[in-house]
């Protein structure tokens, strides 16, 4: 989360690049870096319009997204990086029909709450008192991030005082399950999120917002384990780890990893398949063809040829 936005003039990938292009309908696009600067252009071949691609969002495993501004308007770029094509395609929400005038070429102007979403989430201080300050923004998600302002935190911790250390700052591991769940939605999408923003293509795109999926899940909420929440098998602090058998140890530190007793409950929640790379089975990975890659689907569940049940 930490490389989660840049300066555009920092992102490894325009670095490696130094130039990108891109043809759609009668404009042709490019992206380049060059004096420290980087800038996105769009020609139809009689106009031209340019802007300064501020920042990249995204760390760039899946894709990047590049925020331009120009005399003080915020646009999100047309194109994004994508790693899966080792290129630039349409950005993820945006019409995958050419623009027909040029001032709509370079992609999405912002308004107010759209640009305050977008930093709040990637960066860190980004927002002081509802108002945007993105050059006083620290890059990527910090500490301050999730755990609010550190100073009396920090000064309490240095005199030694660690119950008032403790107290002063906000840690995300006293929430409940539901507000846990909630709090990384807050970034990551929850239900709430993913319904208000409801697109034709909701069911594919979904795919990419965990907390939303994990919601859905049987064993999330009421009637499900108050344990599994998003921090129970991810830690916020340490690179996402990727390898399957990795989780193993969490899913079966909910199911039992051999049968019990017919008639009893535990039986139930025993895969009777194998004990290992659960989540192979149970979290299936997906196609998002807007993104270009694969997205694991965070509703566990029993996953049938056929579709799925629960």
């Amino acid at each position: 989360m930490y490389h989660a936005e840049m300066r555009a003039a920092q992102s490894e990938i325009l670095k490696q690049h130094g130039q990108l292009k891109f043809h759609e309908g009668s404009f042709s696009y490019s992206l380049t870096l060059e004096s420290q600067e980087a800038a996105f252009t769009v020609s139809d071949g009689v106009k031209t319009n340019a802007a300064v691609a501020g920042w990249a969002f995204g760390a760039g495993q899946k894709g990047q997204t590049y925020v331009l501004e120009k005399a003080g308007v915020y646009t999100e770029s047309r194109l994004s990086y994508f790693i899966g094509l080792s290129a630039l395609g349409i950005t993820p929400g945006q019409s995958a029909e050419a623009p027909k005038r040029m001032e709509n070429a370079l992609g999405r102007k912002l308004d107010s709450q759209s640009v305050r979403l977008c930093f709040g989430c990637h960066a860190t201080a980004a927002i002081t008192s509802n108002v945007l300050e993105s050059e006083k923004s620290m890059p990527g998600v910090t500490c301050e991030a999730c755990h609010g302002p550190g100073a009396k935190h920090v000064a309490a911790m240095k005199a030694r005082d660690y119950k008032q250390g403790a107290q002063a700052i906000m840690n995300p591991a006293r929430l409940s399950p539901f507000d846990s769940v909630d709090f990384c939605g807050a970034c990551h999408h929850t239900w709430a999120d993913v319904v208000a923003e409801m697109s034709p293509d909701f069911n594919a795109v979904s795919i990419r917002f965990q907390p939303y999926r994990l919601e859905e899940s049987r064993c999330w909420g009421k009637g499900g384990d108050a344990r599994l929440t998003c921090v129970a098998c991810h830690d916020p602090h340490q690179p996402l780890v990727h390898e399957a058998s990795a989780y193993d140890s969490k899913c079966l530190s909910c199911h039992s990893a051999k049968p019990e007793p017919e008639g009893h409950r535990a039986a139930m929640t025993t895969c009777k398949v194998a004990t290992s790379n659960c989540v192979s089975c149970h979290m299936p990975k997906y196609d998002v063809p807007q993104m270009h890659a694969k997205f694991t689907d965070h509703d566990i569940r029993v996953v049938r040829t056929n579709g799925y049940d629960h």
